[in-house]
């Protein structure tokens, strides 16, 4: 723990998220910030409908700050459960840490793009489409280690648990998500 406390954690999570996550869960910290993340990127995730349509009502990012902690604390759920398929003792708070924080490179991310995307325009973004299919990929490989780290599990049986967490919610979360689109008018009722 002495190792881990030399550098600050926001810092250290970046190139050694494993160790950063184990280090949160023993010493209980952490929460906030993984909450502060679930809600940046769910706003994040509904900032382009704001922008795209001024017909829109702000409340859209509200709502999309409260879907993004209603994910945390839905998919940090399933990863508990379905970690204990693969001999995972985790807890829901642990898991609601390392899933919050490994949120938190995709949330720099979409930040980042959006940022660009309304000073720049559209056509920017796919100039660096690579640079940010790495970033997707290295956002991933953190919430991995970080969900592998919290499960106390291989990266492979976290990857595995995190597939069928994947695969378990996809399907009807993407069912509740049209039904609330067409109760509120946002889709069309016949797509």
């Amino acid at each position: 723990m002495s190792e881990i406390s030399a550098q600050p954690y926001l810092l250290k999570f970046w190139y050694r998220p494993g160790t950063v996550v184990r280090a949160l869960v023993e010493a209980k910290q952490g929460h906030n910030l993984a909450l502060v993340c679930a809600l940046a990127f769910g706003t994040m995730q509904a900032l382009p409908v704001y922008m795209s349509d001024e017909t829109v009502s702000p409340l859209i990012l509200v709502f999309g700050a409260a879907v993004g902690l209603f994910g945390l604390y839905l998919f940090s759920w399933l990863l508990r459960n379905f970690g204990r398929w693969f001999g995972a003792q985790a807890r829901l708070y642990e898991m609601r840490v390392a899933l919050g924080w490994g949120l938190m490179p995709w949330t720099v991310l979409f930040v980042l793009l959006t940022a660009m995307v309304r000073v720049e325009g559209a056509e920017s973004a796919v100039t660096i489409a690579p640079i940010l299919f790495a970033g997707f990929i290295y956002g991933y490989v953190l919430i991995l280690l970080s969900i592998s780290a919290a499960l106390r599990l291989s990266v492979l049986k976290a990857f595995l648990c995190l597939v069928v967490t994947c695969a378990v919610s996809i399907f009807p979360l993407i069912l509740l998500g049209q039904f609330v689109a067409q109760a509120f008018g946002v889709a069309p009722v016949g797509s």
